[in-house]
């Protein structure tokens, strides 16, 4: 498995998230699964996702949970 940095983890994700929830929310669901081996300076960490502020949805838009968004992925 490959080491990722945080930084590389959330720029691959940004290119297909559609929204800054769905970012977020995938990104901590690959790092706190071990789908992703995070290494530098949040090497073994987990998200805390209690503590991070999600937007309010846009009106329209769908909300996409983070196995939805990996299963979409392919």
């Amino acid at each position: 498995m490959q080491s990722l940095t945080l930084l590389d983890v959330v720029n691959a994700v940004s290119e297909y998230a559609r929204t800054p929830n769905e970012l977020k929310a995938v990104v901590i669901h690959l790092v706190n699964s071990g789908k992703v081996k995070l290494h530098g300076d949040f090497a073994g960490c987990k998200i805390d996702f209690a503590h991070i502020p999600l937007m309010e949805p846009a009106v329209g838009s769908q909300t996409v949970l983070p196995q939805q968004a990996l299963d979409e992925a392919g």
